[in-house]
């Protein structure tokens, strides 16, 4: 059985160089409304988002970030951060940031994007924290938290080949264990 959202679900790639190619305005929007949907506990919505287009700002996010991130961030037209208010929910405001990031990579794959997740939350040493120099550099309240960095672009280079693991190692029937 397939249909367009399964599709995207599985051909969705994460992508860590970009085109230096802008996105339309309506794709930007676009992905921001598929976040804005994300299902949320009670339907707190307890998301922000912030368009990162500034170089400046860009570069020094890819200084906070793993190596393997560092390029793409600098080279991804737009970026997109995902922060949530843990006082909205203090219970579920990861796995609501996490969908919203989810919601906005798959949009951006069917509008003709890539993208890729770079999550940033440190629960143990936030003072610290690489969140806590996102925070800094896009001046984000210390009372709200940073899920995820989603750069956005055109893809270069080849795209990865993506492999799963067999349905029957991972579903179980009823109980853990019985296959």
């Amino acid at each position: 059985m397939t249909n367009l959202v399964l599709e995207t679900i599985k051909n969705r790639r994460s992508v860590l160089r970009f085109e230096s190619t802008s996105i339309e305005e309506e794709k930007i929007e676009a992905v921001l409304e598929a976040g804005r949907w994300a299902p949320s506990w009670l339907n707190k919505q307890p998301w922000s988002f912030i368009v990162i287009r500034d170089e400046s700002a860009k570069k020094r996010l890819s200084e906070v970030v793993p190596t393997v991130f560092k390029q793409g961030l600098r080279e991804a037209p737009v970026c997109i951060a995902v922060v949530v208010d843990p006082k909205e929910d203090p219970y579920h405001f990861v796995e609501d940031g996490a969908v919203a990031t989810q919601n906005m990579a798959l949009a951006a794959y069917s509008l003709g994007l890539h993208s890729y997740w770079i999550g940033i939350f440190d629960i143990e040493n936030q003072k610290k924290s690489s969140e806590a120099r996102v925070r800094q550099i896009l001046e984000i309240p210390e009372t709200r938290r940073v899920i995820s960095l989603l750069p956005l672009g055109h893809a270069t280079g080849a795209i990865p080949e993506k492999q799963r693991k067999p349905r029957d190692q991972i579903v179980h029937q009823n109980k853990f264990g019985k296959r």
